[in-house]
């Protein structure tokens, strides 16, 4: 016999967590599906996980909404209040302040790791959530009436829809067949954790020149011990070159990349090389089945919106189905999912689109476009205004249109 529920959820990551418990909240059933086991083993500061995110502030409302935000330890988040963007070839920087938009912060650094454990734990506390953790979909079948899956487990499923938040690789967009536009951005995102012997000032550092682009972004100090997380992004060959580097020899090549502002002590975590890829499904909706998140869109990590952009994915889509819920309307027709597409495909096109055109612009180094650019960030600084409205937009606070 088959269990029934409202919703499949595909993928127990953040997007797909957060998704469950909003849903249960408002007494749908629904069945949760991932192969991780759901549990997630911490790191012991200051040894912070090497993965990260820069929530806004519309991300930390949705987290305090449904008590996942007030469940993360204190010592395990670090506020920003302050982003300095500069250009390694020249002399054109941008400071963003949040007290130029009266804003408390501009955003808060999570690690991955104690995000995921705080949202599973809200998880395990709902009664209309059915965990089957450590289990794949084998195969499935949609259709306007309703889905019926089979996980490998051989356990049988049946919904209205399915939710695919199976990530960036997301099996479930493949097996449907959804057409996408990508390209590999020629860059692998190397990321770790380091201790620097000056205060980070609670400030999100930024970096484009000749040694690639590179972040670095305050975390939590201890006992007057100061670390943040880096993202560096560079071309395939030079990513492999820097991680054959020795710990201290690739601490000297960071304190020169970011123009001597920090020496370097050490490495506290592990490092990696991530392969950057661009990616865009041309529909995120069929009948019985919407795409969520990296399952829908990657970009670059360069403006740290990744995980901002899912959790937005993720508002949008449940108001759709609660509304049509409350309608007596079926949860996986077409008319009800593309409502969910209408009301996020044209945000993500725009933010991978000015991704793309940030990321090519300070690629170069071809002398004009270098000129060009530090005079361009020189009175984008000094454009009061624009800034505010930048900052709103990354904050969740306004949108594109």
């Amino acid at each position: 016999m088959a269990k029934s529920y409202d919703l499949i959820i595909v993928g127990a990551g953040m997007v797909g967590a957060l998704s469950a418990i909003l849903l249960a909240k408002s007494s749908l059933r629904i069945a949760l599906v991932d192969k991780h086991d759901g549990d997630y083993r911490l790191s012991t500061p200051p040894a912070y996980d090497a993965r990260v995110s820069a929530l806004s502030s519309q991300s930390k409302r949705l987290l305090e909404s449904v008590g996942v935000w007030q469940g993360i330890p204190h010592d395990r988040i670090a506020p920003y209040d302050n982003m300095v963007v500069w250009d390694g070839l020249g002399e054109g920087f941008i400071d963003f302040n949040a007290q130029a938009t009266a804003m408390p912060e501009l955003g808060h650094l999570v690690e991955n790791a104690v995000l995921n454990q705080q949202l599973m734990t809200q998880v395990r506390r709902l009664k209309h959530i059915d965990l089957y953790l450590g289990d794949t979909l084998d195969s499935h079948q949609l259709s306007e009436s309703g889905v019926n899956v089979e996980l490998a487990s051989g356990q049988l499923l049946q919904a209205q829809a399915i939710i695919a938040a199976d990530g960036a690789l997301s099996k479930l967009r493949t097996e449907n067949a959804f057409e996408t536009v990508e390209w590999d951005y020629g860059h692998h995102a190397i990321v770790t954790t380091l201790e620097i012997a000056q205060t980070h000032e609670n400030t999100a550092w930024q970096s484009f020149g000749e040694e690639g682009i590179l972040a670095f972004l305050p975390l939590p100090s201890v006992d007057h011990r100061h670390f943040v997380s880096i993202v560096w992004s560079v071309p395939p060959k030079e990513a492999e070159s820097l991680m054959a580097l020795d710990e201290a020899a690739f601490c000297r090549r960071l304190h020169y990349a970011m123009n001597r502002r920090f020496d370097v002590l050490g490495i506290t975590q592990e490092r990696q090389a991530i392969p950057l890829r661009q990616r865009h499904a041309k529909h995120y909706v069929t009948a019985g089945l919407a795409l969520i998140g990296d399952a829908a869109h990657t970009i670059h990590p360069l403006a740290g919106q990744g995980a901002n952009l899912g959790f937005a994915d993720v508002k949008a889509l449940v108001e759709v189905l609660e509304k049509a819920h409350r309608r007596g309307e079926h949860l996986g027709a077409s008319k009800v999912l593309r409502r969910y597409q209408r009301a996020r495909m044209l945000d993500n096109i725009a933010m991978a689109a000015g991704m793309e055109v940030f990321k090519r612009l300070f690629s170069t180094q071809q002398p004009l476009i270098v000129q060009l650019r530090n005079r361009g960030m020189m009175q984008f600084h000094r454009d009061t205004w624009l800034k505010q409205k930048l900052i709103a937009r990354a904050a969740g606070i306004s949108s594109f249109s």
